[in-house]
């Protein structure tokens, strides 16, 4: 299509605040100088008189997940006393924040702060946990009764480093808060989805960082590349990002509801389409949304999303390739759309306007998503930000119901802060409350969300429908090849199918036969008569392992479909592994991708499958080749029947064969 790229001007207005708001100061010298992340109170960039510079400064530090985090102005033992002056006055200061990191595993001392010819306020700072220093987080001055003047600070530093990154001051002639502007939030339930809403398709894994670009030809003509964002800490929240954000529309298609994706910012018309036809997985952007000829309603989406913020956004077009998802293993990563859900999913931040100078700008939703239950009361809590903007009176805060969650506070400052939701529950179920804030005339609500699942057994689990979300707890690993991980409990088998992080690391990565798995969480999926879970975040591994116990192969039924066994003295053909034994058109040895042997073994490793409502036994390994063991008949397909009185035999061309090879009726 004829690229039409629109100029889009955004106008960001900060207004002046007569009753309060923040002021960010980022440091960025040794001598303090100073970036204003808010309206700057005095027009000067710089708003700090150095008083004694520090030892050197630092931009950042980027650890193993990609995440950055500042390091700021290093003070370290004998530069003791390093600080700075602020240039302005600053009225009625109530909180000040210190943002700060430290060496790896080291680092004490305290920061002083003093507001006019008041008395200094210390902040003592401690050795961090093992690991945990060079991590940034927050010290914070709460101002019991308001204090006036210049802010000094200063640092006396006795063991290695303390790094200053941030000073915000809260006070009533600081700048407007940076709250104000709009925001993006995270979509958790479908209904949140109007008409015309303008949104960012993020990716719904905790470490990856990356959003959904816009087409671009030079780029790719089949794919969407993916481009980096910012999301908040708790994931519920997106920095704006004009090369990511698309124009959501709800429509009609065959009398259902149906959504439309549209870039109206580089382009006069266009739509997300899915435009793989019959073989490729693509996604693209066109002029029009129906396509007579291969791909139909390629222009048109059916959306739903779980309430941890997961979405599923499936094409109604003709294409084979209808999932839109985040593929990690591209390089570079990128999004499209695929036939199965075998990437990594995605999500939706939809715009939210600021709420005005008045109101309290608070995530609509506090969602905990789903909690798998332990044995005992389950437990969690998440902070939260009430990012208030000039609010003339503390905020009082409350839950209506109260029953199964609990506030660290019932009071927070009319400029904001931190709260803390906590939740104690014993049985599954949907949890729900509302948070109430109160600040004289202002009122604003939020609920807050919880699912809570007892864990499935096995058998259980493999009742489910396909790309169902399934919860396993105690399940031990029997056998480990490559991406397959067989695991049983005392009700069945089941085999994990481990796809990845979506960062490119396997969540079974270090596994060994024997280990107990807990809290496994994934979708379900019946590949072919074989349960199969795909995990969708990490497992708990115990300590020690477990031997299983051996599988009596007289014993196996239904209930054993993706046991991991070892037969003892078997002969295998290769016409009955590589000519008959396949599921449609592909090989066991295939599938698990092993070179075979053919003979009298010791040892045959093996899988029990289900296969036109029969037993059967499918060979993936062989050990120990050997000429003094007795060669049975070799079945077309390894086929084992189970008769009335449990008994196993092999059919091999009308004739029945016992396990031992004798042909049966004896």
């Amino acid at each position: 299509m004829k690229n039409r790229f629109i100029t889009l001007v955004l106008f960001t207005i900060l207004s002046y605040s007569a009753h309060a708001g923040i002021t960010t100061y980022s440091f960025v010298s040794k001598d303090w100088i100073s970036q204003v992340n808010a309206t700057t109170c005095d027009g000067v960039a710089d708003g700090w008189v150095c008083d004694k510079e520090a030892y050197s400064y630092a931009e950042g530090y980027t650890d193993a997940q990609g995440r950055i985090y500042g390091r700021g102005v290093s003070v370290k033992t004998g530069t003791t006393g390093a600080g700075a002056t602020s240039v302005v006055h600053f009225e009625n200061v109530r909180i000040i924040d210190i943002n700060f990191c430290q060496n790896t595993s080291k680092g004490k001392g305290s920061i002083y702060v003093q507001i006019g010819d008041n008395t200094a306020h210390e902040l003592v700072i401690n050795r961090p946990a093992k690991g945990q220093g060079q991590y940034n987080r927050d010290t914070t001055i709460q101002v019991t009764t308001p204090e006036s003047g210049k802010i000094r600070f200063w640092v006396e530093c006795t063991e290695n480093a303390i790094n200053i990154n941030t000073i915000s001051i809260r006070s009533s002639n600081s700048g407007s808060s940076p709250f104000t502007t709009d925001t993006y939030q995270l979509v958790t339930h479908i209904d949140q989805l109007q008409d015309s809403d303008q949104i960012i398709i993020g990716v719904y894994h905790p470490n990856v960082t990356k959003i959904m670009g816009y087409f671009n030809e030079e780029v790719s003509v089949n794919n969407i590349h993916a481009i980096e964002g910012e999301y908040s800490d708790d994931r519920m929240q997106l920095t704006a990002n004009n090369d990511a954000i698309y124009t959501l529309h709800r429509g009609e298609l065959n009398g259902e509801v149906a959504f439309y994706i549209e870039d109206n910012i580089r382009y006069e018309s266009a739509y997300l389409v899915a435009s793989g036809g019959k073989t490729k997985n693509r996604l693209a952007l066109w002029d029009k949304l129906y396509d007579s000829g291969t791909y139909g309603n390629y222009g048109y989406w059916d959306i739903s999303i779980a309430n941890t913020g997961e979405a599923t956004i499936m094409n109604l077009g003709n294409s084979i390739g209808k999932y839109l998802q985040y593929n990690a293993s591209n390089n570079p990563p990128l999004f499209s759309c695929y036939a199965e859900l075998s990437q990594t999913p995605v999500c939706i931040y939809r715009r939210v306007e600021a709420l005005g100078d008045t109101m309290a700008i608070i995530a609509p939703l506090t969602n905990f998503g789903t909690v798998l239950l332990d044995h005992t009361v389950c437990t969690g809590e998440r902070n939260i930000t009430i990012n208030a903007n000039r609010l003339t009176e503390d905020i009082n805060a409350s839950l209506k119901h109260n029953q199964h969650f609990q506030l660290s506070s019932n009071t927070i400052d009319r400029d904001g802060g931190q709260l803390t939701i906590a939740y104690s529950i014993s049985e599954s179920g949907y949890y729900l409350d509302t948070l109430v804030l109160q600040s004289g005339d202002v009122r604003c609500e939020a609920t807050v969300m919880l699912r809570a699942v007892a864990p499935m057994t096995i058998a259980q689990a493999s009742q489910s429908t396909d790309h169902e979300t399934i919860y396993l707890d105690s399940v031990v690993v029997t056998k480990k090849y490559d991406s397959y991980i067989f695991i049983r409990d005392t009700t069945g088998s089941m085999l994990i199918y481990d796809t990845g992080d979506g960062t490119g690391h396997r969540y079974g990565s270090g596994l060994q036969q024997g280990h107990v798995l807990r809290h496994v969480v994934g979708r379900f999926r019946n590949y072919y008569g074989v349960p199969e879970l795909s995990p969708t975040q990490a497992w708990e591994i115990e300590k020690d392992k477990v031997e299983c116990p051996p599988v009596s192969i007289n014993q196996l039924d239904s209930s054993d479909v993706c046991a991991y066994i070892r037969i003892a003295d078997a002969a295998i053909s290769e016409e009955s592994l590589l000519s008959s034994a396949t599921i449609s058109g592909v090989s066991i040895a295939d599938k698990f991708d092993m070179g075979m042997q053919y003979g009298s073994f010791r040892y045959v490793d093996a899988i029990v499958m289900i296969v036109w409502n029969e037993v059967q036994l499918w060979c993936v390994a062989q050990e120990r080749q050997t000429s003094d063991v007795a060669a049975i008949a070799a079945p077309n397909m390894l086929g084992v029947k189970m008769l009335h009185n449990g008994q196993l035999i092999i059919n091999h061309n009308g004739v029945y064969y016992t396990i031992l090879g004798e042909k049966y009726p004896l």
